[in-house]
């Protein structure tokens, strides 16, 4: 996926939809007890599904949210091109620094890491939605 100025506002409302949209798709359901005290088999299995597995192709394929952040940030120009998505990066990074917990189903390591995660996930969710807001605006 290349750079292009013209495509970037469709390239942004796609991350937002596969990113944006499932990188919390189970665990944003969840009430606020599933993120406070004693953890329960539900959270992580909604995170090891949205994180682990945020985007799964009809062909089989599954990427975890950094590896779908990767594909689509790859050919974008550094700095980011959007203070949203230097945001986003960065929480995707929180993310990503909690995979082994997770792909490893570490119980007490994601029971430590549950602040950290929810709020990346809602980070990587309000920015998306903020940045295509802002570039649908200014297309008019």
């Amino acid at each position: 996926m290349a750079f292009a100025v013209a495509d970037f506002p469709e390239q942004v409302a796609a991350l937002k939809h596969d990113l944006g949209k499932y990188v919390a798709w189970m665990s944003a359901n969840l009430g606020d007890d599933h993120w406070h005290g004693p953890l329960r088999d539900e959270l992580v299995e909604a995170l090891r599904r949205d994180l682990l597995r945020t985007r799964s192709g009809g062909d089989g394929t599954v990427e975890a949210a950094w590896e779908l952040w990767t594909r689509f940030a790859a050919d974008w120009p550094r700095p980011l091109p959007a203070p949203e998505l230097v945001e986003v990066e960065a929480a995707v990074e929180v993310l990503r620094a909690h995979s082994p917990a997770l792909a490893r189903g570490d119980r007490d390591a994601i029971a430590a890491a549950r602040p950290q995660i929810r709020a990346a996930q809602q980070t990587i969710r309000s920015e998306l939605q903020k940045l295509h807001r802002r570039l649908q605006s200014s297309r008019g």
